[in-house]
């Protein structure tokens, strides 16, 4: 048996040097720092993508709104076109109309009998003449207005007198397009004619259309509504016009907080029902005024599922 001399001897462990100490530490701090990292990136990911999904529930919700009101204002128009009794009520010429829902949430809408306007199809050229140039649109344009309207519209290349324009007129001016020598698809096309400018189609807009299929029109009702300073210059014949009421404007946007959602149709009642369906923010309706059938529209709403 070796005596206690002879068995090796154990090494003593050294203690660690203050450089590796120190390196362990940087390297702890370092794992830290990017697992720190990580988890608030993943729970910056997390809010994002819950408030992404509450902005788009909060956007369908609104949207939902907005469809639920344009759908109730043309049920009651369609209601008091078969029975012959008063619609929703609101006001048919364009006015906005505010309605609030709920705390924070309101409904603008915008309501627009296409009888009452100039249709860029149907109406006559002395007709148009007469409205534009009540609505404040100088003679000279007033006429060439007229006579390229017609031209565009008519399936013939000879230019209306006084200012008329077919494809050569358009080329003299530099424009790369000519007449639609068919039907107006919407009012949008009147800045295509080669005398509109935008001012004179800031003012013509509101009071055209391509719904009006008989082509009659109040022009008092016009002109009381867009040019107020002309009504001692109407004419003696210019007495009320009843609208067939037949074709609808309807805008309704719904907004909450920062949030706005809407919808723009075109209703054709007794016809094909909605010609038109989009939906929109309608930059155009950002306030208005309140009125006594907005207590049923909230009132429907809130009986809704």
């Amino acid at each position: 048996m070796a005596s206690p001399a002879d068995r090796p001897r154990s090494r003593p462990v050294s203690a660690p040097q203050d450089g590796e100490a120190g390196f362990v530490l940087l390297s702890v701090l370092a794992i830290f720092i990017v697992v720190g990292a990580v988890l608030a990136a993943a729970i910056l990911q997390v809010r994002s993508a819950t408030g992404l999904a509450q902005a788009r529930a909060d956007a369908v919700r609104l949207q939902g709104a907005a469809d639920g009101i344009a759908r109730l204002v043309a049920y009651e128009l369609d209601l008091g076109r078969v029975y012959r009794r008063p619609g929703p009520g609101l006001p048919e010429d364009g006015t906005v109309t505010a309605c609030p829902l709920a705390p924070g949430r309101t409904a603008l809408l915008s309501l627009q009998d296409q009888g009452l306007l100039v249709d860029l199809n149907a109406t006559p050229r002395p007709a148009m003449e007469e409205a534009f140039r009540l609505l404040g649109i100088p003679d000279r344009e007033v006429l060439a207005l007229a006579a390229e309207i017609v031209d565009y519209r008519d399936p013939d290349d000879v230019p209306e007198p006084n200012g008329g324009a077919e494809l050569p007129q358009y080329r003299a001016r530099l424009l790369p397009w000519g007449p639609r020598n068919a039907p107006f698809a919407s009012i949008d096309e009147v800045d295509r004619l080669p005398s509109m400018t935008p001012a004179i189609a800031a003012r013509l807009r509101p009071v055209l259309t391509v719904y009006n299929q008989g082509g009659r029109f109040d022009l008092a009702a016009l002109v009381r509504r867009a040019n107020p300073a002309a009504i001692r210059s109407l004419p003696g014949s210019a007495g009320p016009v009843p609208s067939p009421r037949q074709a609808f404007r309807l805008s309704v946007v719904v907004e909450e907080g920062r949030s706005r959602a809407g919808r723009s149709a075109i209703l054709d009642l007794g016809g094909s029902g909605f010609v038109v369906w989009q939906q929109t923010v309608a930059p155009d309706l950002v306030a208005g005024t309140g009125h006594p059938a907005c207590a049923a529209v909230a009132a429907s709403l809130a009986a809704g599922p």
